[in-house]
């Protein structure tokens, strides 16, 4: 197996990056742009970095500013846009050093725990970095082509959507082995699609029910489970040199990259049910190979749903959603913009992810699971009484409760995802 040489992942991302924003003011792009990038960083740092916290916990008060303030609407689709991205980057810090995945990390959190166990968790939070860098420059390099597939081939991917909902559930049973094991899949599956259908099939539960039922099934519900382990973790290596073979990570980048871009073309389906569905590293390093490719898959998803927003105005992700209230219709020079916002928070995320990194990791065998988590615990239920109300309490009280039936019945984590699987398959049969 051979050892990389340290890599510039930077140097790589210039050049496209640079290629986007220089005809700045041919797309419109101004100081207000660049600025509103530059804090949507900032704040992807934050949100990645605090367990439960997701972007669409953000986003929303994005456009309230905007609409408060006199904000133009590129500037504030700028700053969601950059906070997205940098989120797929930090996120994996909690993931690997604290053992508290997102949902969109989720897969990948056991390969990136047992690197940490074997003090290479820089390492594995480098891997992660460079995946999601590949994923940037690949989908950069590759835009016009890919305008060109969606243009093409959306209408026939539309057309599948029901088919391959149904191939997911039933892959996301079928990938738990024993029959038992199947059952109590097929149990969380079922609650968890009936509990998405309650929500989502009205108006009752107010505007915006994600945020709440989010936070307590993947927020609050994990932070429960991680308060039984009080392990700490043994010190960590601040070697980052990557003990993987170039053609495996390589490989494993691009098919995390493949997964994410296509999945964006479907609603209700993430970077977990891309991982669990596609994601077979090869080679003899599978733990590094999830890694890079469940990384890949989730930035890839993220910049990949831009594109589909600009070709068939459709938004897959709750951060475009809210640009699309901004912006309306997504024009070429408009798209163009905000590809190269995404550009310069990817090669601004990277070098925030390592500099986190370095600082965090030699704390981390001194860290309190139990205090973290507690923490982390009461500051979701604040946030969710304070924007959500009475109402978003209780969805989120019985979110955490479905959150935690994967882990009491030893079933995978991404089948609570059901919640949107289950009501998206109605709406298209």
């Amino acid at each position: 197996m051979a050892c990389l040489a340290p890599l510039c992942p930077n140097d790589i991302l210039f050049c496209p990056a640079i290629l986007l924003i220089l005809p700045h003011r041919r797309y419109g792009m101004d100081g207000s742009v660049v600025a509103c990038t530059l804090l949507g960083t900032a704040c992807g740092v934050v949100t990645g970095l605090v367990p439960g916290i997701h972007v669409n916990t953000a986003a929303p008060l994005a456009v309230a500013l905007a609409s408060n303030r006199g904000i133009a609407p590129l500037p504030a689709s700028s700053f969601i846009c950059a906070l997205s991205l940098t989120h797929t980057f930090i996120d994996f810090i909690p993931t690997t050093l604290l053992g508290i995945p997102s949902e969109d990390t989720a897969v990948a959190a056991l390969p990136a725990h047992r690197m940490v166990l074997m003090g290479r968790g820089l390492e594995a939070i480098r891997l992660s970095g460079l995946a999601s860098l590949f994923a940037v420059v690949s989908l950069v390099i590759c835009v016009y082509p890919s305008l060109a597939l969606i243009r093409g081939g959306y209408p026939l991917v539309k057309a599948a959507i029901p088919f391959v909902l149904v191939v997911v559930l039933v892959r996301m049973i079928a990938s738990h082995g024993t029959w038992r094991r199947m059952g109590m899949a097929a149990l969380v599956v079922a609650l968890s699609g009936v509990f998405g259908w309650a929500v989502l099939a009205g108006p009752v539960w107010g505007p915006d029910p994600l945020f709440p039922v989010f936070s307590g099934m993947f927020g609050i519900s994990t932070l429960l489970i991680s308060m039984r382990g009080t392990r700490s973790a043994p010190p960590q290596s601040l070697d980052a040199e990557l003990q993987a073979g170039r053609c495996e990570m390589l490989c494993s980048m691009a098919q995390g990259t493949l997964a994410g871009s296509c999945v964006a073309l479907i609603p209700g389906i993430g970077a977990s049910q891309a991982a669990l569905l596609v994601v077979r590293p090869r080679g003899h390093d599978p733990m590094r190979g999830y890694i890079c490719s469940c990384c890949a898959i989730n930035t890839a998803n993220a910049l990949f749903a831009l594109m589909v927003l600009q070709v068939g105005g459709a938004a897959r992700n709750g951060a475009l959603v809210h640009v699309q209230r901004l912006l309306g219709t997504i024009t070429p020079s408009t798209f163009h913009a905000l590809l190269a916002v995404m550009c310069l928070a990817a090669g601004l995320a990277y070098p925030l992810l390592m500099a986190l990194a370095r600082l965090l990791i030699p704390a981390v065998s001194r860290v309190s699971y139990r205090r973290l988590s507690l923490v982390g615990i009461v500051f979701q239920g604040i946030l969710v009484c304070v924007l959500s109300g009475i109402q978003g309490a209780l969805l989120c009280a019985v979110a955490t409760a479905v959150g935690l039936l994967p882990a009491l019945m030893g079933v995978h984590r991404s089948t609570v995802m059901a919640f949107l699987l289950i009501p998206v398959l109605s709406f298209y049969t």
